[in-house]
């Protein structure tokens, strides 16, 4: 650490004990800076002073995810282990690496292909590239399925058509993360990012008069519809266009639907929500209105 190979500090001294008293040349170092942590929630700050252990980084981290964040940071420079919002950042940095690293991506110049593959391959547990490419899937997105199936992750993993046998193991890794980050940090750094979805027969109590019939248009004209939209634009033009028939403005339309399904305001993108959620789920939340 810097503390200790700054002039006059540990290593100096003990340079010097060692080639005057043994006889032994000191090895050679480095400095290395100091590595902070940012946000770590609440289930965490049991451990003693402002320290957490590896086991406790790994609740949030994929093993990979977490050696990336040392791979791509120098060594003499400061930084942090963060636990609050930064997390769907650093996931998606991560991504983007292996992206290149795999040849999605295509880098600005070589140089930046070696370096980011180099990174890539530090990250791993086992030396070099994986032997099976990884399933990649945004951990925003990860957040907003976890909550959908109620943190079930075998159904999660099931909604996910494209997944092979052998990127199982590291995908069930990545759910278990993104599952306790919503659960234990998300709720005090990033509210927005966690909701319930109203599977218990309850309904928002302002929903009435034109709004009412507007979410009951969506429900019985929209939903049905989902499968046949080609892309979430037009599922959330079909959504305008009943607010506009209705004189409704569609961002309150929107804002009655986020309380109809979870009980607030804002919430996931609401056309690629509709699709998560399916139409046999929406119908059944929504049959109360």
């Amino acid at each position: 650490g810097k503390d200790h190979i700054s002039p006059g500090g540990s290593y100096d001294t003990a340079k010097l004990v060692s080639k005057k008293v043994f006889g032994w040349d000191a090895p050679v170092t480095m400095k290395y800076d100091f590595v902070k942590l940012k946000g770590v929630p609440g289930k965490m700050s049991s451990s003693k002073g402002k320290v957490i252990s590896l086991v406790d980084a790994l609740e949030v981290y994929q093993p990979e995810v977490l050696r990336y964040i040392f791979a791509m940071n120098k060594v003499d420079h400061e930084f942090s282990i963060s636990f609050d919002l930064d997390v769907v950042t650093i996931y998606e940095a991560y991504d983007k690496t292996e992206r290149i690293a795999w040849g999605i991506d295509k880098a600005k110049n070589e140089d930046l292909f070696l370096k980011e593959k180099r990174i890539y391959e530090l990250s791993q547990i086992e030396n070099g590239m994986p032997k099976v490419q990884p399933y990649q899937i945004a951990f925003r997105l990860l957040t907003t399925l976890l909550q959908t199936y109620s943190g079930d992750i075998d159904a999660v993993i099931a909604s996910l058509k494209d997944v092979k046998e052998e990127q199982k193991e590291t995908l069930r890794r990545r759910c278990e993360c993104a599952w306790y980050w919503i659960k234990e940090s998300a709720p005090d750094c990033a509210p927005d990012f966690c909701f319930t979805l109203r599977e218990d027969g309850s309904k928002a109590e302002d929903i009435s008069g034109e709004m009412l019939t507007a979410v009951r248009r969506v429900r019985d004209e929209v939903v049905p519809r989902l499968d046949t939209f080609a892309v979430d634009k037009e599922c959330q033009q079909a959504m305008y266009d009943i607010a506009t028939e209705l004189g409704l403005e569609s961002k309150a339309l929107f804002t009655a639907l986020y309380h109809a399904l979870i009980g607030k305001d804002q919430g996931p993108r609401l056309a690629s929500f509709f699709r998560i959620i399916g139409k046999e789920k929406l119908q059944k939340i929504l049959s109360v209105y």
